[in-house]
């Protein structure tokens, strides 16, 4: 017997659902109530989030009704949910369905999310993982083709890719942040994903010097067919401040250091050569120089980081002079020591 919504003996404003949705989510409840982890209950949830796939108390029951029709394996670690596979793969369908006109819901990333939980173990991955996050960095690539900057979709990558953490996928997922940034240069989530998948989800060490050097390449690169994209600047700084805490002090940084800010004169030249402009207007290549004249740390690199400053505080970047007062503030400061 359907269970109705209880709203209060006195509802204010009751919400008019289609008859549809009353009728399906009254089952839903009386199912829900006695417990029925079923194959009739599991195609009820289905029923239930056509109509609302935002609903997460329908998706919970659905995971519990999936887990009740699953057996799992005798050497299965029991503090993690066992969904079969044929199950695991016809509810990524589902969820790929409702998910195509609902990108941004996040109940659908989170529940491929947990299917899939239960299938990367860690360790070394097995064929079946290996095909399994190929067809899900697959799925998310065609999202993040209609909408580059969808978070959701992003966080879920990166979460497969950290949590198979293998070399192949690393470089692949390099090739892939390369074809969204020659696509758009200006997809700083592309650029945030580069750095990620670089750096093995953060879980390994900083660049080693050669590394630093390709990558300094690449970006200088990608700021030369746009000096205004402020992603690839913040790129290079933070390229140039990770090699600063590993080996600052020593020659060899000295030396790196100098060529960037070599490479970085010259975009600034060029652009000015065939644009016929001021290269001082291209402010987020000049604040990326800025930053990296303060790393060098000398006398001579702080002055002309002021003098810098200054132009962009009264001519070129108005609206964050007040910003900018504050750098020249700051080298004045340094100065004085």
């Amino acid at each position: 017997i359907p269970i109705p919504q209880d709203d209060g003996p006195h509802p204010v404003c009751s919400i008019a659902y289609p008859q549809g949705y009353v009728d399906a989510m009254g089952y839903l409840r009386a199912i829900m109530k006695n417990n029925e982890r079923s194959e009739r209950s599991l195609e009820l949830t289905a029923i239930c989030l056509r109509f609302n796939p935002a609903n997460y108390t329908t998706w919970w029951f659905r995971r519990q009704c999936l887990a009740a029709l699953s057996t799992p394996p005798e050497d299965h670690q029991t503090q993690l949910t066992y969904f079969s596979s044929h199950l695991i793969d016809s509810d990524l369908k589902l969820a790929s369905n409702l998910g195509g006109s609902n990108p941004k819901n996040y109940q659908i990333w989170y529940h491929r999310r947990n299917l899939l939980e239960c299938t990367f173990t860690g360790g070394a991955a097995s064929d079946e993982e290996r095909c399994l996050v190929g067809e899900e960095l697959q799925y998310i690539a065609s999202v993040l083709d209609e909408d580059a900057k969808n978070y959701h979709a992003w966080s879920h990558r990166q979460w497969a890719l950290k949590t198979l953490n293998t070399e192949e996928l690393w470089n692949k997922e390099l090739d892939f942040t390369d074809k969204l940034i020659i696509k758009d240069v200006w997809n700083n989530s592309a650029w945030n994903d580069r750095w990620f998948a670089s750096h093995r989800g953060l879980k390994s060490a900083p660049f080693c010097l050669e590394k630093s050097k390709n990558e300094v390449s690449y970006v200088i690169d990608k700021i030369a067919n746009d000096p205004y994209n402020e992603s690839p600047c913040r790129y290079l700084v933070a390229i140039v401040k990770e090699q600063l805490l590993l080996i600052g002090g020593e020659d060899k940084f000295r030396s790196f250091i100098s060529e960037c800010e070599k490479k970085i004169m010259k975009v600034k030249r060029e652009f000015e050569e065939s644009m016929k402009m001021d290269g001082n207007d291209c402010v987020q290549l000049i604040g990326a120089y800025i930053d990296i004249l303060e790393m060098k740390g000398d006398q001579e690199s702080y002055e002309d980081a002021k003098d810098l400053a200054e132009k962009l505080e009264s001519r070129y970047d108005p609206i964050r002079r007040k910003y900018w007062k504050m750098r020249v503030n700051q080298f004045h400061r340094k100065l004085k020591l």
